[in-house]
Protein backbone atom coordinates (compact mmCIF):
# COMPACT_ATOMS: atom_id res chain seq x y z
CA UNK A 1 0.00 0.00 0.00
CA UNK A 2 1.43 3.35 -0.98
CA UNK A 3 2.05 5.80 1.83
CA UNK A 4 2.97 8.83 -0.29
CA UNK A 5 -0.41 10.50 0.15
CA UNK A 6 -0.52 9.97 3.90
CA UNK A 7 3.04 11.19 4.37
CA UNK A 8 2.45 14.30 2.28
CA UNK A 9 -0.61 15.36 4.26
CA UNK A 10 1.06 14.44 7.53
CA UNK A 11 4.00 16.71 6.70
CA UNK A 12 1.62 19.55 5.92
CA UNK A 13 0.06 19.13 9.36
CA UNK A 14 3.29 19.09 11.35
CA UNK A 15 4.10 22.21 13.32
CA UNK A 16 7.12 24.31 12.46
CA UNK A 17 10.24 22.88 14.04
CA UNK A 18 10.84 19.16 14.26
CA UNK A 19 12.52 19.06 17.67
CA UNK A 20 10.09 17.58 20.17
CA UNK A 21 10.45 18.46 23.81
CA UNK A 22 9.06 16.36 26.64
CA UNK A 23 5.85 17.59 28.25
CA UNK A 24 5.75 16.94 31.96
CA UNK A 25 3.54 18.10 34.80
CA UNK A 26 5.99 20.93 35.42
CA UNK A 27 5.03 22.43 32.05
CA UNK A 28 1.32 22.23 32.84
CA UNK A 29 1.07 25.53 34.67
CA UNK A 30 -2.46 25.84 35.97
CA UNK A 31 -5.83 24.31 35.20
CA UNK A 32 -5.96 25.56 31.59
CA UNK A 33 -3.13 24.34 29.38
CA UNK A 34 -1.03 26.91 27.56
CA UNK A 35 -1.88 27.09 23.86
CA UNK A 36 1.58 25.93 22.79
CA UNK A 37 1.26 22.83 25.00
CA UNK A 38 -2.15 22.04 23.47
CA UNK A 39 -0.68 22.37 19.98
CA UNK A 40 2.26 20.14 20.82
CA UNK A 41 -0.04 17.49 22.26
CA UNK A 42 -2.16 17.68 19.09
CA UNK A 43 0.98 17.31 17.00
CA UNK A 44 1.92 14.15 18.90
CA UNK A 45 -1.62 12.78 18.50
CA UNK A 46 -1.38 13.32 14.73
CA UNK A 47 1.80 11.30 14.57
CA UNK A 48 0.29 8.43 16.52
CA UNK A 49 -3.23 8.25 15.06
CA UNK A 50 -3.49 7.51 11.35
CA UNK A 51 -6.63 9.46 10.46
CA UNK A 52 -5.56 12.57 12.44
CA UNK A 53 -2.30 12.57 10.51
CA UNK A 54 -4.20 12.44 7.22
CA UNK A 55 -6.80 15.09 8.06
CA UNK A 56 -6.39 18.86 8.17
CA UNK A 57 -6.13 19.49 11.90
CA UNK A 58 -6.09 22.85 13.63
CA UNK A 59 -6.61 24.49 17.00
CA UNK A 60 -9.62 26.81 17.31
CA UNK A 61 -9.29 30.14 19.15
CA UNK A 62 -13.10 30.21 19.55
CA UNK A 63 -15.67 27.49 20.14
CA UNK A 64 -17.74 28.61 17.17
CA UNK A 65 -16.04 29.98 14.09
CA UNK A 66 -16.19 29.92 10.30
CA UNK A 67 -13.09 29.05 8.32
CA UNK A 68 -13.31 30.35 4.72
CA UNK A 69 -12.94 27.54 2.21
CA UNK A 70 -12.54 27.93 -1.55
CA UNK A 71 -13.71 24.99 -3.60
CA UNK A 72 -14.04 24.36 -7.32
CA UNK A 73 -15.27 27.73 -8.62
CA UNK A 74 -18.32 28.23 -10.77
CA UNK A 75 -18.31 30.61 -13.71
CA UNK A 76 -17.87 34.07 -12.22
CA UNK A 77 -17.16 36.32 -15.21
CA UNK A 78 -19.42 38.31 -17.55
CA UNK A 79 -19.47 39.45 -21.17
CA UNK A 80 -19.35 43.02 -22.49
CA UNK A 81 -20.78 44.58 -25.64
CA UNK A 82 -18.45 46.40 -28.02
CA UNK A 83 -19.38 49.74 -26.50
CA UNK A 84 -20.58 48.38 -23.18
CA UNK A 85 -19.20 48.90 -19.71
CA UNK A 86 -17.90 46.49 -17.12
CA UNK A 87 -20.30 46.86 -14.22
CA UNK A 88 -21.04 43.29 -13.16
CA UNK A 89 -19.45 41.78 -10.09
CA UNK A 90 -16.81 39.12 -10.73
CA UNK A 91 -16.02 37.82 -7.26
CA UNK A 92 -14.75 34.34 -6.49
CA UNK A 93 -17.27 32.13 -4.72
CA UNK A 94 -16.19 31.03 -1.25
CA UNK A 95 -17.74 28.60 1.15
CA UNK A 96 -17.23 28.21 4.89
CA UNK A 97 -16.19 25.39 7.17
CA UNK A 98 -18.37 26.04 10.19
CA UNK A 99 -16.90 24.62 13.40
CA UNK A 100 -19.08 24.42 16.49
CA UNK A 101 -17.51 22.85 19.59
CA UNK A 102 -20.02 24.29 22.07
CA UNK A 103 -21.34 21.74 24.60
CA UNK A 104 -18.97 19.08 23.27
CA UNK A 105 -16.72 18.37 26.24
CA UNK A 106 -14.75 15.14 26.32
CA UNK A 107 -12.47 14.03 29.14
CA UNK A 108 -10.09 11.20 29.91
CA UNK A 109 -9.35 10.02 33.46
CA UNK A 110 -5.95 8.49 34.28
CA UNK A 111 -5.46 6.98 37.73
CA UNK A 112 -1.97 5.43 38.01
CA UNK A 113 -1.24 3.32 41.06
CA UNK A 114 1.70 4.16 43.28
CA UNK A 115 3.17 0.78 42.43
CA UNK A 116 3.21 1.81 38.78
CA UNK A 117 6.34 3.78 39.61
CA UNK A 118 8.09 0.46 40.18
CA UNK A 119 6.84 -1.13 36.96
CA UNK A 120 7.80 1.47 34.36
CA UNK A 121 11.03 2.91 33.04
CA UNK A 122 9.93 6.32 34.31
CA UNK A 123 11.64 7.51 37.47
CA UNK A 124 9.93 9.57 40.18
CA UNK A 125 11.00 12.81 38.47
CA UNK A 126 9.62 11.61 35.11
CA UNK A 127 6.29 10.26 36.24
CA UNK A 128 4.51 13.37 35.03
CA UNK A 129 5.68 12.46 31.52
CA UNK A 130 4.16 8.99 31.94
CA UNK A 131 0.78 10.57 32.72
CA UNK A 132 1.02 12.89 29.72
CA UNK A 133 1.97 9.99 27.44
CA UNK A 134 -1.10 8.11 28.64
CA UNK A 135 -3.31 11.12 27.93
CA UNK A 136 -1.93 11.58 24.42
CA UNK A 137 -2.28 7.90 23.49
CA UNK A 138 -5.81 7.51 24.86
CA UNK A 139 -7.15 10.90 23.80
CA UNK A 140 -5.73 10.56 20.30
CA UNK A 141 -7.17 7.05 19.90
CA UNK A 142 -10.62 8.26 20.99
CA UNK A 143 -10.48 11.32 18.73
CA UNK A 144 -9.81 9.10 15.73
CA UNK A 145 -12.74 6.79 16.50
CA UNK A 146 -15.13 9.67 17.22
CA UNK A 147 -14.08 11.47 14.05
CA UNK A 148 -14.76 8.44 11.88
CA UNK A 149 -17.81 6.83 13.51
CA UNK A 150 -19.78 9.32 15.62
CA UNK A 151 -23.39 9.59 14.48
CA UNK A 152 -23.00 7.28 11.46
CA UNK A 153 -26.14 5.38 10.50
CA UNK A 154 -24.18 2.13 10.70
CA UNK A 155 -20.97 1.19 12.49
CA UNK A 156 -21.28 4.11 14.92
CA UNK A 157 -19.72 4.40 18.37
CA UNK A 158 -22.54 2.43 20.00
CA UNK A 159 -21.59 -0.52 17.80
CA UNK A 160 -18.19 -0.43 19.54
CA UNK A 161 -19.84 -0.43 22.95
CA UNK A 162 -19.80 3.33 23.42
CA UNK A 163 -22.55 5.30 25.09
CA UNK A 164 -25.40 6.71 23.01
CA UNK A 165 -24.48 10.22 24.17
CA UNK A 166 -21.25 10.02 22.17
CA UNK A 167 -23.16 9.57 18.91
CA UNK A 168 -25.66 12.22 19.98
CA UNK A 169 -22.98 14.78 20.84
CA UNK A 170 -20.59 14.58 17.89
CA UNK A 171 -21.03 14.25 14.15
CA UNK A 172 -18.12 12.38 12.60
CA UNK A 173 -16.91 12.60 9.02
CA UNK A 174 -18.99 9.69 7.72
CA UNK A 175 -22.14 11.04 9.37
CA UNK A 176 -21.41 14.47 7.87
CA UNK A 177 -21.13 12.89 4.43
CA UNK A 178 -24.45 11.11 4.93
CA UNK A 179 -26.22 14.43 5.53
CA UNK A 180 -24.99 17.53 7.32
CA UNK A 181 -27.61 19.72 8.98
CA UNK A 182 -25.39 21.51 11.49
CA UNK A 183 -23.36 23.49 8.97
CA UNK A 184 -26.27 25.39 7.45
CA UNK A 185 -27.83 28.56 8.78
CA UNK A 186 -31.35 28.95 10.09
CA UNK A 187 -32.70 29.92 6.67
CA UNK A 188 -31.50 26.65 5.17
CA UNK A 189 -28.93 28.27 2.88
CA UNK A 190 -25.76 26.24 2.73
CA UNK A 191 -22.52 27.77 3.95
CA UNK A 192 -20.62 25.60 1.48
CA UNK A 193 -20.40 26.30 -2.21
CA UNK A 194 -21.67 23.77 -4.72
CA UNK A 195 -20.78 23.00 -8.31
CA UNK A 196 -23.91 24.53 -9.79
CA UNK A 197 -25.72 26.34 -6.98
CA UNK A 198 -25.66 26.80 -3.23
CA UNK A 199 -28.75 24.81 -2.37
CA UNK A 200 -28.60 22.60 0.70
CA UNK A 201 -29.25 19.52 -1.43
CA UNK A 202 -26.03 20.10 -3.38
CA UNK A 203 -23.72 21.19 -0.60
CA UNK A 204 -25.19 19.54 2.50
CA UNK A 205 -24.42 15.91 1.66
CA UNK A 206 -21.87 13.94 -0.31
CA UNK A 207 -22.72 12.04 -3.51
CA UNK A 208 -23.53 8.50 -2.38
CA UNK A 209 -23.44 5.03 -3.92
CA UNK A 210 -25.41 2.19 -2.29
CA UNK A 211 -23.46 -0.99 -3.06
CA UNK A 212 -26.45 -3.35 -3.18
CA UNK A 213 -28.04 -5.74 -5.61
CA UNK A 214 -31.59 -5.42 -6.96
CA UNK A 215 -33.00 -6.68 -3.66
CA UNK A 216 -31.04 -4.28 -1.45
CA UNK A 217 -28.47 -6.82 -0.28
CA UNK A 218 -24.93 -5.50 0.41
CA UNK A 219 -22.33 -6.55 -2.15
CA UNK A 220 -18.58 -7.19 -1.78
CA UNK A 221 -15.95 -4.67 -2.74
CA UNK A 222 -14.61 -5.15 -6.28
CA UNK A 223 -12.98 -3.38 -9.21
CA UNK A 224 -16.22 -2.33 -10.84
CA UNK A 225 -17.22 -0.54 -7.63
CA UNK A 226 -13.97 1.42 -7.73
CA UNK A 227 -14.68 2.47 -11.31
CA UNK A 228 -18.21 3.60 -10.43
CA UNK A 229 -16.96 5.50 -7.40
CA UNK A 230 -14.18 7.29 -9.26
CA UNK A 231 -16.37 8.33 -12.18
CA UNK A 232 -19.06 9.61 -9.80
CA UNK A 233 -16.66 12.24 -8.45
CA UNK A 234 -16.56 15.35 -10.62
CA UNK A 235 -13.25 15.40 -12.50
CA UNK A 236 -12.44 18.86 -11.14
CA UNK A 237 -12.11 17.29 -7.71
CA UNK A 238 -9.95 14.36 -8.75
CA UNK A 239 -7.53 15.74 -11.31
CA UNK A 240 -6.78 19.30 -10.18
CA UNK A 241 -3.48 20.71 -8.98
CA UNK A 242 -2.80 19.78 -5.38
CA UNK A 243 -5.74 17.35 -5.28
CA UNK A 244 -4.82 13.80 -4.32
CA UNK A 245 -7.94 11.73 -3.63
CA UNK A 246 -7.67 8.20 -2.27
CA UNK A 247 -10.07 5.34 -1.67
CA UNK A 248 -10.50 4.89 2.09
CA UNK A 249 -12.14 1.92 3.77
CA UNK A 250 -11.46 -0.50 6.61
CA UNK A 251 -8.25 -2.58 6.71
CA UNK A 252 -10.43 -5.71 6.54
CA UNK A 253 -11.99 -4.59 3.24
CA UNK A 254 -8.53 -3.86 1.81
CA UNK A 255 -7.41 -7.35 2.82
CA UNK A 256 -10.49 -8.86 1.20
CA UNK A 257 -9.78 -7.10 -2.10
CA UNK A 258 -6.11 -8.06 -1.91
CA UNK A 259 -7.15 -11.68 -1.46
CA UNK A 260 -9.33 -11.44 -4.55
CA UNK A 261 -6.33 -10.15 -6.52
CA UNK A 262 -4.14 -13.04 -5.39
CA UNK A 263 -6.57 -15.45 -7.04
CA UNK A 264 -5.66 -14.02 -10.45
CA UNK A 265 -3.35 -16.27 -12.44
CA UNK A 266 -1.07 -13.50 -13.63
CA UNK A 267 1.97 -11.59 -12.32
CA UNK A 268 -0.25 -9.09 -10.46
CA UNK A 269 -1.67 -11.79 -8.22
CA UNK A 270 1.80 -12.98 -7.27
CA UNK A 271 3.05 -9.43 -6.69
CA UNK A 272 0.18 -8.62 -4.33
CA UNK A 273 0.50 -11.72 -2.20
CA UNK A 274 4.27 -11.19 -1.92
CA UNK A 275 3.77 -7.55 -0.92
CA UNK A 276 5.66 -6.31 -3.98
CA UNK A 277 2.76 -4.30 -5.41
CA UNK A 278 0.73 -1.45 -3.99
CA UNK A 279 -3.03 -1.68 -4.38
CA UNK A 280 -3.87 1.24 -6.63
CA UNK A 281 -7.14 0.74 -8.55
CA UNK A 282 -7.01 2.95 -11.62
CA UNK A 283 -3.91 4.68 -10.17
CA UNK A 284 -5.66 5.79 -6.96
CA UNK A 285 -4.40 4.48 -3.62
CA UNK A 286 -6.63 2.11 -1.67
CA UNK A 287 -5.98 2.78 2.02
CA UNK A 288 -7.15 0.83 5.04
CA UNK A 289 -7.84 3.38 7.77
CA UNK A 290 -7.65 2.10 11.35
CA UNK A 291 -11.06 2.39 13.00
CA UNK A 292 -12.98 2.77 9.74
CA UNK A 293 -16.28 0.80 9.81
CA UNK A 294 -16.51 -2.12 7.38
CA UNK A 295 -19.79 -0.88 5.89
CA UNK A 296 -18.35 2.21 4.18
CA UNK A 297 -15.81 3.44 1.66
CA UNK A 298 -15.06 7.04 0.72
CA UNK A 299 -13.22 8.56 -2.22
CA UNK A 300 -11.80 11.98 -1.40
CA UNK A 301 -8.60 13.83 -0.61
CA UNK A 302 -7.93 13.11 3.10
CA UNK A 303 -7.18 16.80 3.53
CA UNK A 304 -10.90 17.35 2.87
CA UNK A 305 -11.43 16.12 6.45
CA UNK A 306 -11.17 19.00 8.93
CA UNK A 307 -10.68 18.60 12.67
CA UNK A 308 -10.79 21.55 15.05
CA UNK A 309 -9.60 21.27 18.67
CA UNK A 310 -10.49 24.20 20.93
CA UNK A 311 -7.14 25.53 22.07
CA UNK A 312 -8.14 25.88 25.74
CA UNK A 313 -7.73 22.29 26.88
CA UNK A 314 -7.90 21.72 30.63
CA UNK A 315 -6.03 19.43 32.99
CA UNK A 316 -6.87 18.77 36.62
CA UNK A 317 -5.01 16.65 39.16
CA UNK A 318 -5.89 15.61 42.72
CA UNK A 319 -3.54 13.76 45.05
CA UNK A 320 -4.35 14.32 48.71
CA UNK A 321 -7.85 12.84 48.84
CA UNK A 322 -9.49 9.89 50.55
CA UNK A 323 -9.82 8.09 47.22
CA UNK A 324 -6.14 8.36 46.34
CA UNK A 325 -5.09 7.07 49.76
CA UNK A 326 -7.66 4.27 49.97
CA UNK A 327 -6.88 2.97 46.47
CA UNK A 328 -3.13 3.68 46.74
CA UNK A 329 -3.24 5.96 43.73
CA UNK A 330 -0.37 8.18 42.71
CA UNK A 331 -2.94 10.75 41.57
CA UNK A 332 -6.22 11.24 39.74
CA UNK A 333 -5.78 13.16 36.49
CA UNK A 334 -8.36 14.53 34.08
CA UNK A 335 -7.72 15.93 30.61
CA UNK A 336 -10.69 17.65 28.97
CA UNK A 337 -11.13 19.29 25.60
CA UNK A 338 -13.76 20.44 23.12
CA UNK A 339 -13.62 19.71 19.41
CA UNK A 340 -15.58 19.38 16.19
CA UNK A 341 -15.26 17.54 12.88
CA UNK A 342 -16.05 18.96 9.46
CA UNK A 343 -15.85 18.14 5.76
CA UNK A 344 -14.66 21.12 3.76
CA UNK A 345 -16.31 20.38 0.41
CA UNK A 346 -19.11 17.81 0.30
CA UNK A 347 -18.98 17.49 -3.48
CA UNK A 348 -15.25 16.81 -3.34
CA UNK A 349 -15.93 13.22 -2.35
CA UNK A 350 -18.08 10.14 -2.87
CA UNK A 351 -19.46 8.00 -0.04
CA UNK A 352 -20.08 4.29 -0.67
CA UNK A 353 -22.46 2.49 1.70
CA UNK A 354 -23.61 -1.11 2.12
CA UNK A 355 -20.29 -2.87 1.66
CA UNK A 356 -20.67 -6.56 2.38
CA UNK A 357 -18.92 -7.70 5.54
CA UNK A 358 -15.40 -8.99 4.76
CA UNK A 359 -16.20 -12.14 6.74
CA UNK A 360 -19.41 -12.90 4.81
Amino acid sequence: MSTNTINTVRRQNELAGTAQKDIGLAELDGFQLPVDVTEEMLDRMQKGVQVLGMADTMTLPRLEMDVPQFGVPRLSGHTRDEEGSRTQNSEAESGKVQFNATDKQYYILVEPKRDALKNTHYGPDQFGQYIIDQFIERYGNDLGLIGLRAGASSGNLQSLGGAAELDNTWTGWIARAEGDTQSVDDQGDSTRIGLEDTSTADAGSMPTIANTDGSGNPQPIDTSLFDQTITTLDSRYRDGDGVDPVLMTSPNQVQRYAMALTEREDPLGSAVIMGDSDITPFSYDLIGVNGWPDEYMMFTDPNNFAFGLYEEMELDQTRDTDTTYEQRLHSRNWLEGQFDFQIKEMQAGVLVTDLQSPTA
